[in-house]
């Protein structure tokens, strides 16, 4: 049996879709969960998180490995404005959450230290959301 079908199999609403396998947004933690700590996957090593803005929700990739079966799988999801949190599971998704909320917006529930780390404080909404108003002065060229 294959990674897709051991995950359909226990999770059936799982699409395949090209080179990824999209997972509703209720399922994702749960399904990351079960890759992680099942002894014959053992996915234990979270690249990144991949963010996508498609106007009316964001799509999350979740790329993971397993460095015991030499495997890699993407999962995906699409989001409106929240989505859970994974660093229970991956603590170093802490980063890559910190930058898609403060560049998309996503608002990650269960990170309690949820901050922006490229744009300053005093910045005004997600500058990487295709609906962003560019009409700031603080993005003029000509100063």
């Amino acid at each position: 049996m294959n990674i897709f079908e051991m995950i359909k199999d226990k999770f059936p609403n799982v699409k395949l879709a090209s080179e990824k396998i999209e997972v509703e947004v209720d399922d994702l933690c749960p399904i990351l969960e079960y890759l992680k700590t099942t002894p014959e996957l053992s996915f234990d090593m979270l690249l990144s998180i991949i963010a996508v803005d498609y106007m009316d929700k964001v799509e999350l990739i979740y790329p993971v490995i397993s460095t015991y079966m030499n495997e890699r799988i993407n999962l995906s999801t699409k989001v409106q404005t929240d989505a859970q949190s994974v660093i229970n599971l991956y603590p170093s998704a802490y980063f890559d959450e910190c930058e898609i909320y403060d560049l998309f917006g996503v608002n990650f529930i269960g990170n309690n230290n949820l901050k922006r780390l490229l744009m300053p404080k005093s910045w005004i909404g997600h500058p990487l959301r295709k609906n962003y108003e560019l009409k700031d002065k603080r993005l003029s060229w000509n100063g």
